[in-house]
Formats: structure tokens, sequence, C-alpha cells
């Protein structure tokens, strides 16, 4: 899908808000939490599937809060009525009277009072890892059950955001580990985060946030609520603890309550996503996402680092993930380039689709000329066929294993593909040279491979 073109509303203050929207179906506003920029959550593919996910059932909106992503800085911490006033200028630059709101983390405290003050303007409301109002703080002990994570005291919690807005944007590691704990081993998404935090935030820009997110105080909007509410947590939340989402879903009048397995704080991180994206869009839309998996023709490609280890360890580790940052940026704009699609980041490299042999054998041999001359050389894999697509954006099959395999095979600073690709692109642009025939793990037969010039 093609990333939504950013626009801007104007506040009564006179500051520009950045928004998107896409999607088909009823109207759905998402309130962000604490980090967010409308178009760099699209660029990594645990976060644009969620993107992509919701707009197949509703007209979505995303916009960034004053002071973060694209949308103009305050001189000041904005107050609460200035929220609450950002979400009525979204929703009027689209033309919304009522919608859908979705609260996330921080946001879900202001969907909160938005919802009590409001009520006109919300149809039904989601609160998504998100908590209660400080007045009701006392009461979440009662709530904790056996297994739960331990309530951290305030003072510790308020210390472990200090120490976020003291490293920022240089700590990433630290802000995945507590935030998203599941990716704390992936690398690419590690990096990529660090490229969300800049260009969500500066440090003066961050601190003011949270200082600002920490004198939020909601009063009694739990209790107001008139719209029906859903309330969404992860068990294992590090950051808001689930007893504060158990609580909230019995203050809101007759609100609905679910909750899974984990420990991520952004809940479209986790492999099982799809429970509670599917659960919040039954309740928005009054439909039950059937899992679908589609086949189709595709060109795959698989790119990766050559000596990516010993690199690694000559380098060490700020200087080497400086580089893989190039790398990151540099491929995946290339790829959006040949109109491919980053399926996911593979260690030290990339899984993508296309639609033609045409776009993969173009895009692998920028890649292999474009990362060299940062003096990152890959070797990458190209093989077409038919591909099962899953919902949440995966591909599997056995032409994604055999693109695998030539990648594997392929020589350091080459692009290979099989000899399906080089049939089907007889009498193009490119040349090949033939480089044998080769024995591929778990596929049946010799394949002939092919090297691009």
């Amino acid at each position: 899908m093609q990333v939504p073109e950013t626009r801007y509303a104007r506040s009564p203050d006179g500051l520009r808000l950045a928004y998107q929207q896409w999607g088909e179906g009823p109207p759905l506003l998402m309130v962000p939490g604490l980090v967010s920029n409308t178009e760099v959550a699209w660029e990594h593919e645990l976060y644009n599937r969620m993107l992509e996910y919701w707009g197949r059932y509703m007209t979505c909106v995303q916009f960034d809060k004053r002071g973060i992503g694209l949308s103009d800085r305050p001189d000041e911490s904005p107050t609460l009525a200035q929220r609450m006033g950002d979400i009525v200028t979204v929703l009027d630059a689209v033309g919304w009277q009522r919608a859908h709101v979705l609260g996330i983390s921080e946001g879900g405290m202001m969907s909160q009072l938005f919802a009590a003050e409001y009520p006109e303007r919300v149809d039904r409301l989601v609160l998504a890892s998100t908590n209660v109002p400080p007045g009701y703080w006392d009461r979440i002990p009662g709530y904790v059950r056996d297994g739960d994570p331990l309530i951290r005291p305030t003072p510790e919690i308020i210390a472990m955001f200090e120490r976020l807005v003291d490293g920022w944007p240089e700590n990433s590691e630290y802000f995945v580990e507590w935030f998203m704990p599941s990716q704390a081993t992936n690398e690419a998404y590690v990096r990529w985060v660090s490229r969300l935090q800049r260009l969500s935030a500066s440090p003066k820009d961050f601190a003011r946030q949270v200082h600002s997110v920490m004198s939020l105080d909601g009063g009694d909007a739990p209790e107001r609520i008139v719209a029906p509410t859903l309330v969404a947590h992860v068990t294992g939340d590090r950051v808001l603890h689930v007893a504060g989402g158990r609580l909230l879903a019995e203050l809101v009048p007759g609100a609905r309550y679910i909750e899974i397995p984990g420990n991520d704080h952004f809940q479209w991180i986790q492999s099982n996503w799809r429970v509670i994206a599917d659960g919040m869009i039954e309740f928005f839309t009054g439909t039950v996402p059937e899992p679908i998996t589609t086949r189709r023709f595709a060109t795959v490609l698989f790119t990766d680092i050559v000596g990516s280890t010993k690199r690694s360890a000559a380098l060490g580790d700020t200087a080497w993930r400086a580089i893989l940052d190039q790398h990151d940026v540099i491929s995946r704009k290339i790829v959006e380039q040949h109109g491919g699609r980053v399926v996911k980041s593979t260690g030290d490299g990339l899984l993508v689709v296309f639609d033609v042999p045409s776009q993969g054998v173009g895009c692998g041999i920028e890649l292999c000329d474009s990362l060299v001359a940062i003096d990152v050389p890959i070797r990458a894999g190209v093989h077409a066929g038919e591909i099962e697509v899953h919902d949440d954006g995966d591909i599997s099959g056995i032409a994604v294993n055999l693109a695998a395999r030539v990648e594997q095979a392929a020589a350091d600073g080459e692009l290979w593909v099989s000899s399906t690709v080089r049939d089907m692109m007889l009498g193009g642009a490119a040349g090949f040279d033939e480089r044998g025939e080769h024995a591929l793990k778990g596929i049946d037969g010799a394949w002939k491979l092919f090297a691009v010039r």
C-alpha cells in the first residue's frame, strides 16, 4: 500500500498538526501515544502491517500531537485543554462530526477526557495500553492478580522516564527493552526505533512532552464516558500495569475488557497482535475479521550483508550500528522506488516482494551498487513464482524458500537469480552470466543460477 499523503490542520492558536487518512469503512480517529511520526510509522513492517490492517475495515486518520513528529512545536508544554482542542481540530479538518476513537497509551488518557467532554463526537471508544487518572491510582493494587508483574512505586517509574529523557534519542536499546521487550534482540528493529526517536522529537521536545504527560489529570473522566467502550491491555505491560487497565474497564460504565498474554506496551509489536486487533475491529464494525491467505504470483528478493559478524567485531558496536542505520535507510528508499514492499528484516538483510521480475532485479542491482559505495557489500538472490500472502503481511511458500537459497548461494557483492527469472527477462536490458547448477537445500533437483550484470 502507498503511504498516505501527510496533510496539515491548523489549530485555533495557529499551530499546524500533521495527519494522514487512508482505508475504507467507518471513520476511526487514532490518538497516538508519547512517540509518533506519521510518515516514519510506515517504514517498519511491524507498524506497517497494523496500519494496513486497520485500513481494510475502517477509514483511518492518525496524527502527530503538537510538539511531536511532523507537527509544530509550541513554546510551552501543551495544556489539557489544548490537547482536547487538537483532537477537535483534526476531526474538523477531515470533515467528521462523529467518529470511533482509538486512544493508545498516553493517547488513551487524552481520549478518556475527550469522550467525557465531547460525547456528541464519539461513536465508540477503545482505550489500549492506558491507565486511570491519578485520583484512582490508590485503587490499582486491588486489581493485581497472581502471576502479574510487580507494581513499581511511582518514584521508580518517574526515575525510569527521567532516564529515558536524559538519554534521548540515543538510548533505543533501553527504550525497546522497557516498552517493547519482545523485540529487544531484533537489531534491525532497534535501529529503526532509534530513527523513530530522532524524527519524533528532539531531546528538549521529548523532555517537554514527558513532563507534560506526568501532569495530565482527567479527573473523573472514566465515570462520565457514555460511548460504548472497550479497554484492551497486555498482561505483562512493563510501562502501565495491567491492573490499571482492569480498573479502568470497571470505572467506565458498561465497558468491555480484553486482555492478552505478552509484555509489550505497544500491542501491535507482538506475534499475537491479531487477537486484540480483531477484537477492536469487531467492536468498531460488528464484523469478525476472517483469517485470509491468498496465493499470487510475485518476485521475491533476499539480501544479506557480507561478513557482518567480522566487521561488527572489528569496528565496535557504535560504529557498526551507524553503518547499519545507513544500510536500512538506503535499502528501504531503494525498495520503495522500485515498487517493492519490505516484508521483514532478516538479521542483516531484507525480504522484499515485487509484482514483476524486472522490479526485483532492478532493485537488487541498485542495492548492490549503492551499498558497496558506503562500504557495505551485500549478496542478493531473486526468484519468481506463486507465494502465499498472509493477512499479517508475511509470505511463505516454495518460491520464498527458493529465493532464500539463491541468495545464500550468491557470490559476495553479486545479485544472483534463478533460471525462472532469467527466462522471464530474456530480451530485456539485464545481462546474465551462468553460474552453473546448484543443489539448493530443501529444493528438489538441480537449479541453474545466473549472476546479473
